[in-house]
């Protein structure tokens, strides 16, 4: 009897064995074209293409890999459930990608459509330069006054923290009755009569690219302020002026002469700065910072392995340029 069980135990492993390889093999096929450009728009050649092909059985990515020819172009198929990625490297310039739109349906064992074609830009490492960097959730310290915050010391300044300069000037306004009713709001404002900021137009070419930034700060054009809010009323739903699409430069550290700027730091905040007033005496509000250390250096591309902020978690550290 125990011989019989383990016979048919058997023949059920090998026919499930059989299903599996079947699966696989009638899995469908996909096929896709990319095109690669640099950032003047010629085709690139030797640009490393990777499609990544989901594999449902594994849950992993099937990897088909190639370099573009003269005219920037590489295609590659493989067998998926319908989800897919990608990714384009090449040494000297920042990883780029594009955003697959997914398939239409199914057609003769075959998605369609059948070897679209997706293009993307390469944009060079031109000038990576050390910054001042981080990132998080910051609790602003009180409510109603206006508090600093030294992006340079990564703290506030006194009395709430050990910073020096205030950079950026945090004023909150609060008022909590519940997390389903609710009003934040938050000003930041300048030091210096000069200092300012304003918001960034990623350019298209950057959609992909880890390098999403122009590559230089505005001179002119720093507004003395900027106003946050978030709400949430019971009736109403949510309220909130910031989000992640949002980016901006600033100017701080300004100093004039002659009515001329003779010194000045510049830098870039990524994101809007989004607030949450829930599990804080006050409100912590979202913030990514770049501050470029060289006076009058608007140079925006920052080298992710300088950061002169050190003792950052890896929670804090900012990982794109």
């Amino acid at each position: 009897m125990k011989t019989k069980l383990l016979i048919c135990l058997g023949a059920l492993l090998c026919v499930a064995a059989v299903d599996v390889v079947k699966n696989k093999v009638e899995m469908p096929r996909a096929k896709l074209t990319v095109k690669v450009f640099d950032e003047q728009g010629a085709p690139m050649s030797g640009a490393m293409v990777t499609l990544n092909f989901m594999d449902p059985a594994t849950r992993n990515a099937i990897q088909v890999e190639g370099l573009t020819n003269a005219e920037g172009i590489f295609s590659g198929e493989g067998q998926t459930d319908g989800i897919m990625s990608g990714g384009v490297n090449k040494e000297g310039y920042y990883r780029g990608g594009f955003s697959f739109k997914g398939f239409s349906g199914l057609e003769n064992g075959r998605w369609e459509p059948w070897n679209a074609t997706y293009t993307t830009n390469l944009r060079p490492i031109v000038n990576p330069t050390e910054f001042y960097a981080k990132m998080g959730w910051f609790e602003i310290p009180t409510i109603g006054e206006p508090c600093g915050y030294d992006l340079a010391k990564a703290d506030w300044v006194a009395p709430y923290g050990g910073g020096l300069t205030s950079d950026l000037i945090f004023t909150l306004q609060r008022r909590y009755e519940s997390r389903d009713d609710f009003e934040v709001s938050v000003k930041v404002s300048f030091s210096q009569p000069r200092d300012g900021i304003q918001e960034a137009q990623l350019p298209e070419i950057g959609r992909y690219s880890m390098f999403k930034w122009p590559r230089l700060a505005p001179e002119e054009n720093y507004r003395s302020i900027l106003e946050t809010r978030f709400a949430r009323d019971p009736k109403a739903g949510f309220a909130q002026s910031a989000s992640e699409e949002q980016a901006y430069f600033f100017r701080v550290r300004t100093v004039e002469q002659n009515g001329r700027i003779i010194s000045a730091l510049y830098g870039k905040i990524k994101g809007g700065l989004q607030l949450a007033p829930s599990n804080s005496k006050t409100c912590k509000v979202k913030l990514t910072y770049y501050l470029n250390p060289t006076s009058l250096d608007r140079n925006m591309e920052w080298d992710p392995k300088r950061n002169l902020i050190s003792g950052l978690s890896w929670e804090e550290n900012p990982r794109e340029p």
